[in-house]
C-alpha cells in the first residue's frame, strides 16, 4: 500500500464520522490549550520574579548583620559586634566590603550663613568606615569620597551628602516660608535651589545644649567640609536624600566630645559593640555560604536571599501544579482519542478483514490507524497553540492573575528590599516559541500513543472473522 493511498484512506475514515472526530479533536484541543496556558502562566511568574530581582540591583549581594543583644534583646554571653568581628567578616571568602552602620547619641544643628542665618536639625547621619564608602553602591554626583578620618582636630569633618541635604535648612530671619523643598517641573529640573550651597559654604556643626537653664551646659563646635555628594536612592539609605555620611571614627569622636561637655557618663564595661553591621558580597552564590558564617560568629543576619529562594520555590511548586493540571486534562484527551480509534474498530471489522484478504501487509493496517490518531492529535496541537494565544492575550490585557492577592505577597514583600515596583508592567502569561512546538509534537505524540492499542487490536483481527462480521 502506498503512502498515499494510507493518507487518503486515513482522512477519509476521519471524515465519515465528522461529529465524533470533531469531539475527539476538541479533548485534545482543551487539553493541548490548558497544558499551554497553564505553563505559560507559570512563565510569566518567573518573568515577574525575574524582573523584581532586576531591580533591586546591589540589594541582591547585600547582607545585614545584627546585634541583638545591643538592644537587650539577646541573652547569655552573646557574641560582641565590634571592629575585631567586623574584621572577621571582612576576610570571609567572597566579601567585598564589611563596613558598622553607625548612628550616634547626639544632639546637634548645623550652621550655615552669616549670624548662622540658616540651621539645619542633624536627624539623619551617618557612621561607616570611609573605605567602604565608594562599595555601597552610591552614586556619586560630584566630588569624592573621603579617605578616611580626619587626624587633625583643627581640621574640618569631610563628609559626603545626600542629593538633596541642602534643601535641610531653614531661614532663621524668616517666620513664614523659612524652607525649601526639592520640587521640580515638567523639565525635571529643580523650582528653587536651596538657602544653603551644600558643596560651597562653610558649615558648623554645633552640639545642643542639654539643658539649656544650666549654666554648666556647654556646647562644642566643629567644622564639616562635604566633599561628595550621591544621588537619592532610597534603595541604598534613607541618607542618600538629605542625610550625612561620615567615617565612623568621626562620627564617634563627636559623640564622645557631645557626652563630654553635656557631662553624660559612659561606660565600657558593658560594651556589646554595633547593633548594625552591612556586608557585601561579590555575587548571589557568595550570600548563602557568608550569611551561614556570620550566623556561626553568632550573630544574626537578614538578606533578600531570605526571599527569593522561597520566591522561587514557590513559584516552581505553582509551575508543577499549573501543569499538572494541563496534564490531566491532555490525559482526559487522550483516552478520547483511544475510545474513538476503539470505536473505529468495531465499525470497520469487515474493513479491515478485506484489506488483509487482498493482501494488505499487517503493518499498513496499523500505519492507518496510527496515522488518524495522530493526525487528530496534531490538529488538536494546532487550534489549541491558536486558542492559547488568545486567552494569553485576554490575561495580558486585563492584568489576570491565577495567584491572586496571594501571588503578589511575595512581591511586595520584595519591594522592601529595593525591587517590585514594576511587576504590573510584566507580562502575565508568556508563551515562546518553544513552548509552542513542544505543545504541537507533545500533542502529536499523545494521538500516536493513544492509537497504538487500536491499532494493535486491529493487527490481531482474523481476516476470515472479520469479513463473516455484519
Amino acid at each position: 500500500m502506498k503512502i498515499s493511498d494510507m493518507i487518503s484512506m486515513c482522512f477519509g475514515n476521519l471524515f465519515r464520522r465528522k461529529m465524533r472526530s470533531i469531539l475527539t479533536v476538541v479533548g485534545v484541543v482543551v487539553g493541548t490549550c490548558a497544558i499551554i496556558v497553564m505553563i505559560s502562566l507559570g512563565l510569566g511568574m518567573n518573568l515577574q520574579l525575574e524582573n523584581t530581582l532586576a531591580q533591586m540591583g546591589s540589594r541582591l549581594t547585600t547582607i545585614s548583620v545584627y546585634n541583638y543583644r545591643y538592644s537587650g534583646m539577646g541573652e547569655g554571653d552573646a557574641a560582641v559586634m565590634d571592629d575585631k568581628a567586623v574584621e572577621q567578616m571582612q576576610n570571609l571568602p567572597g566579601v567585598e566590603v564589611a563596613t558598622p552602620i553607625y548612628s550616634p547619641g547626639l544632639q546637634a544643628r548645623i550652621y550655615a550663613g552669616k549670624d548662622d542665618r540658616y540651621q539645619m536639625e542633624l536627624w539623619d547621619i551617618t557612621g561607616m568606615y570611609a573605605k567602604a564608602m565608594p562599595k555601597m553602591g552610591y552614586t556619586l554626583l560630584e566630588g569624592e569620597y573621603p579617605t578616611g578620618p580626619q587626624t587633625e582636630k583643627k581640621k574640618p569633618i569631610y563628609v559626603v551628602v545626600g542629593e538633596y541635604t541642602g534643601y535641610s535648612f531653614q531661614d532663621n530671619k524668616k517666620k513664614f516660608d523659612n524652607y525649601r523643598w526639592p520640587e521640580t517641573d515638567e523639565n525635571g529640573e529643580l523650582k528653587q535651589k536651596p538657602f544653603v550651597d551644600i558643596m560651597n559654604d562653610e558649615l558648623i556643626l554645633r552640639s545642643n545644649k542639654q539643658d539649656e537653664d544650666d549654666p554648666d551646659s556647654t556646647q562644642f563646635s566643629r567644622e564639616i567640609k562635604p566633599v561628595g555628594r550621591v544621588k537619592q536612592d532610597y534603595d541604598k539609605g534613607w541618607e542618600t536624600s538629605q542625610g550625612i555620611i561620615m567615617d565612623i571614627e568621626d562620627i564617634k569622636w563627636l559623640e564622645a566630645e557631645y557626652n563630654r561637655v553635656n557631662k553624660i557618663k559612659t561606660s565600657t564595661r558593658n560594651n556589646k559593640g554595633y547593633s548594625n553591621v552591612t556586608v557585601k558580597v561579590a555575587t548571589m552564590e557568595d550570600v548563602e555560604p557568608v550569611q551561614e558564617a556570620i550566623k556561626a560568629m553568632g550573630f544574626e543576619t537578614n538578606s533578600a536571599e531570605d526571599v527569593r529562594k522561597p520566591m522561587q520555590e514557590q513559584a516552581r511548586q505553582q509551575q508543577m501544579f499549573l501543569g499538572g493540571l494541563g496534564g490531566i486534562s491532555l490525559l482526559v484527551a487522550a483516552i478520547g482519542i483511544t475510545n474513538t480509534m476503539i470505536m473505529s474498530i468495531y465499525e470497520r471489522t469487515r474493513e479491515i478483514g478485506v484489506m488483509k484478504v487482498l493482501g494488505c501487509k499487517v503493518k499498513n493496517i496499523r500505519s492507518v490507524f496510527l496515522m488518524e490518531a495522530g493526525v487528530i492529535g496534531f490538529v488538536g496541537g494546532i487550534i489549541g497553540v491558536i486558542l492559547s494565544y488568545f486567552i494569553s492575550f485576554l490575561m495580558n490585557y486585563f492584568n489576570f492573575s491565577f495567584g491572586g492577592d496571594n501571588s503578589g505577597m511575595s512581591m511586595r514583600y520584595m519591594g522592601y528590599y529595593g525591587g517590585g515596583g514594576e511587576q504590573a508592567a510584566a507580562q502575565v502569561s508568556l508563551i515562546p516559541p518553544w513552548l509552542v512546538v513542544a505543545a504541537i509534537l507533545f500533542a502529536t505524540l499523545i494521538g500516536l500513543i493513544s492509537g497504538i492499542l487500536p491499532a494493535n487490536r486491529a493487527m490481531k483481527i482474523s481476516a476470515l472473522e472479520a469479513i463473516k462480521h455484519e
